[in-house]
Formats: structure tokens, sequence, C-alpha cells
């Protein structure tokens, strides 16, 4: 992609394998730019396709060299506003590359409660705001104020309220290919020893159950139905710790594929075509797949599609 002179000198541009840069640790080569002032925003928006990249968690990237440019937010994304106060609320406003994790530990200790049930989610306030991260119970979308983003083929951000926002299960409910770049958060004050309590509790529950230090994208699947669990019908079908190269069912959780050492992204898409398959003919069960792709052919995760 030629950059101009302007946008190159006030920002970072390199070539970078996507393995470094993702939880899975798959992913080709790429041209990556870390956009760290907001001037440049509309040259970005210009360059059409694009990936953007937050934590790199829920993300299955191709092994082979991108073909299109993959942008990430600086610094200048990551502040954080205090722009309201009052005796039992505090309105945040938040950069979509502030760190998720960062942000719960400080409201907790600040007395903020609202997003402490999602303690130990790997990602960024973007990423969170996309797949609208969350338990069955309580989603990032139950404390937003407002949202920041921009729309495909358009070229400047808007605000959005909550109530004009439509998320749904592991979704925003904006299109694909929406940008976003901050949010506000009404929290509510509350005892902080009780929030940090709260928060620990999620993490060790999360902990003994999902393996959190394993490479992977997190949960592979969408819950099929709400009283049923995509790693409970995984680990009922038997197939818990079945393993194609270096891709593997988790030991610990049936919705983890684990990246046990050097696992390819064709790897990964057999595993996922077997799980589905079987899913099918032992309980007429359709998956459908959480992770994003980037630059793969979703065919190959088909139970039926063609093979890489």
């Amino acid at each position: 992609m030629n950059w101009t002179g302007q946008l190159r000198n006030r920002n970072t541009i390199e070539t970078k394998r996507l393995s470094e840069l993702t939880t899975f640790r798959i992913g080709g080569p790429a041209e990556v730019v870390t956009l760290e002032d907001p001037m440049d925003l509309p040259e970005i928006i210009a360059c059409e396709p694009k990936h953007f990249l937050g934590k790199g968690a829920n993300l299955l990237v191709t092994d082979q060299q991108l073909q299109h440019p993959v942008v990430r937010l600086g610094s200048y994304f990551r502040r954080v506003e205090r722009l309201q106060e009052t005796d039992d609320f505090v309105l945040l406003r938040v950069g979509a590359a502030h760190d998720l994790a960062l942000l719960i530990g400080r409201c907790c200790r600040e007395g903020l409660g609202g997003i402490e049930g999602l303690a130990g989610v790997p990602a960024t306030i973007g990423g969170a705001l996309a797949m609208n991260a969350g338990t069955a119970s309580h989603w990032l979308f139950d404390v937003i104020e407002r949202v920041q983003v921009l729309l495909p083929n358009e070229l400047e951000p808007r605000w959005f309220l909550r109530d004009e926002c439509e998320p749904v299960y592991r979704s925003s409910g904006f299109p694909v290919g929406t940008f976003f770049i901050a949010c506000e958060l009404r929290l509510q004050r509350a005892d902080r020893s009780e929030l940090q309590t709260r928060a620990k509790a999620v993490k060790q529950k999360k902990a003994a159950s999902q393996p959190l230090h394993a490479a992977s994208a997190g949960c592979m699947f969408k819950n099929p139905r709400p009283d049923l669990a995509a790693g409970k019908l995984v680990q009922d079908l038997g197939l818990k710790g079945k393993r194609i190269g270096d891709a593997q069912i988790s030991e610990v959780h049936g919705n983890f594929i684990l990246n046990c050492g050097h696992a390819q992204a064709a790897e990964v898409a057999e595993l996922v075509r077997f799980i589905r398959a079987q899913a099918l003919h032992h309980g007429n069960i359709e998956l459908h797949m959480e992770v994003q792709l980037w630059e793969i052919n979703p065919s190959l995760f088909e139970p039926g599609g063609e093979r890489a």
C-alpha cells in the first residue's frame, strides 16, 4: 500500500507476522499500520479493504501473506476521560484501543461497577464492543451510553446512543466492517472491595474451566442454544483431546482449540470440520463459528466443505 509521506512520518508502518499479534499464534506476514495521529484517520478510512486488529483474540488468520493492510490503534485511542459524575454514577469515555482488563482493574479500584463481570476476557474495548463481550446474562452493551463508530462505506465517524444499537449474543449488531473508535460507559458507584472480590471470583472461575494461558482464539463456536453450551456438546461427543497436527481440542474445555506448537490454519480448519460433522451426525446440531476468519475461505470450515 502506497501511504502518503505524512502518514508514514506520524505513524508506525512495518511488516510483521500476525502469529506474533494474535492469541492463536497463527498468521502470516502483513503490512501493519499503528495509527497514532487521529488526523490520519481519513487516509486509513480511504484504504479499502483493510483489517482492524485489537488484542488479536477471537481471530484465525491465513498462514499466507495477507493481501490487505492491518490497522492497529495507538496510544491516542487508549485514553480514558470522566465526562460526568454524580453520587450514583460516573460516565466514562474510553478509546477503542484501551485494554479491557486494565479498564476493569481501574474501575474496581475506583469503585465503579458494571463491567467487573467481564474479568478474564482478553480484548481491547473495540474488540469487546464488536463481539458484545460478556456472558449469557451480562453484556458490555448493558453499560453502554453511546458508541462512536465508522460504518462501512462512510468517511466520517458517528455516535450512536445505546437505544439506537441492536446488540445480540456475541455481536454488536453493527454491520461487518464497522470500525469502533470509542464508547461511553455509565458505571454505578459501588464498594471497591466488593467489586475487586467479584472480579477475582469471575477470573478464578474462568481459570478453573478454561485454558486461559494456552494459545487459542477463545471459544471457537457460538452456543447452539441457550440451554446447550458448545463446550458441553463437544465433551458429550467425546472429542476433547482430539488432535490434528498441532491443533488440538482442549482437554479442559471442549469449545477451545489450542495451538500446541506450530499449528497451521489448515489444521484448525480440518479440526473444525470434524467437530461440526460430528455434531450434525450425532445430534443434528449445526455449530456456527464465533471466531472471525481473515483471508481464509469459509468453505474450508464447513462439514462437507473443500479441503485446503
